[in-house]
């Protein structure tokens, strides 16, 4: 059910949900997602966002029956970092996705299906897949399921667009921001963040990458492709899930010991119509972090994927080695237990990828 005008408000959630029910249940109500007969009976915070304030709240009927939903609000901000400025449209690129691949089976199974939109609010509310886990516990485990987010992956850049559906993905706000954090920050003159609380002897090793001049002119030049608004227009654009990594992979329990958990995705709101190589670049560069061989990895990705023969290789890695060094020396730290050793290894691997 979509409430696209205006409703009393507006409303913002209490991240830590147990002190706000009463805004969840307001919100669930005047929005229609809860039954008239039904009630709020518990509000939990549902996993650890980065960009926005999300929820999971219990509802219960009269005969004690319960179900559970996901209430998604995005703010002018990023959640985990309140000091950084982020669009609060990101719901509505978010929600367009939802809806496109509504339709495609191969897709949308493996997704939360949108159950509304309060765009007072900046609100989603989504089905929950109950029981589900993130994969960075993959994080130098080699556990991360290959095949499964590679053959997901080409069945969305299969999707075959209209132009006003490209036109309506431009998302342009959104990768502004990224644009930033990828091809920027990491490579600043002063971070935003002390490395050397993270690893001792990283900034040291960060200072000596943005020495290379070569390698800071193929990040502007990568950082245009990136984010160029007119990439919808180019023939090989597909429509991008844009954050393709373990922190937006769902790992649902099995029923039972013989079945293997289903795989799902999430967060969808850096979605955009633009190189499917910026998608494959991301998720070849967590497989390193979770310490799956890269030549294996790429071969297995390319298998499942099945549209390897239109890639462009060298924007792949190129890709690839500008995630690794934006998850290395950037903001957008990952939960990772590497040595500095290692990281210096991974660092070697993203800027011969570069070059």
């Amino acid at each position: 059910m979509d409430h696209d005008q205006p409703q009393p408000g507006p409303i913002h959630f209490d991240p830590i949900s147990k002190n706000d029910p009463a805004s969840v249940a307001t919100s669930l109500g005047r929005n229609g997602w809860m039954r008239d007969d039904e009630i709020l009976v518990g509000v939990e915070s549902a996993g650890e966002g980065n960009m926005n304030c999300t929820l999971r709240a219990t509802l219960r009927d009269p005969a004690g029956r319960e179900r559970t939903l996901i209430v998604k609000q995005s703010r002018p901000w990023v959640e985990k970092y309140p000091t950084i400025a982020a669009p609060v449209e990101r719901a509505w690129s978010e929600a367009r996705f939802y809806e496109c691949v509504g339709s495609v089976a191969e897709v949308a199974a493996q997704m939360p299906t949108l159950v509304g939109k309060d765009t007072a609010n900046y609100t989603l509310c989504l089905t929950d897949l109950s029981g589900s886990v993130d994969m960075t516990d993959a994080y130098g485990q080699a556990s991360l399921p290959l095949d499964a987010a590679a053959r997901w992956l080409g069945q969305l850049h299969s999707i075959e667009l209209q132009p006003d559906q490209c036109a309506s993905f431009q998302n342009v706000e959104l990768r502004k921001l990224n644009h930033q954090h990828i091809f920027e920050i990491p490579l600043q003159s002063q971070l935003p963040i002390d490395l050397e609380q993270i690893t001792t002897g990283l900034e040291t090793t960060r200072r000596q990458v943005i020495a290379d001049g070569n390698l800071l002119a193929i990040a502007k030049q990568m950082g245009d492709v990136y984010v160029d608004a007119d990439s919808w227009n180019d023939p090989n654009a597909r429509l991008l899930h844009g954050d393709y990594y373990p922190g937006s992979f769902l790992r649902s329990p099995a029923a039972n010991p013989t079945d293997a958990p289903s795989f799902f995705v999430i967060d969808p709101e850096f979605c955009f119509v633009g190189p499917p190589e910026f998608d494959l670049g991301v998720l070849l560069a967590h497989t390193l972090f979770c310490g799956i061989d890269c030549g294996e990895a790429k071969e297995q990705i390319s298998a499942a994927y099945r549209g390897d023969r239109f890639i462009r290789h060298d924007l792949w890695q190129r890709f690839a080695g500008f995630e690794i060094l934006r998850r290395l020396l950037g903001v957008a730290q990952l939960p990772l237990t590497a040595t500095l050793q290692t990281k210096h290894q991974w660092i070697d691997i993203a800027r011969e990828w570069i070059r």
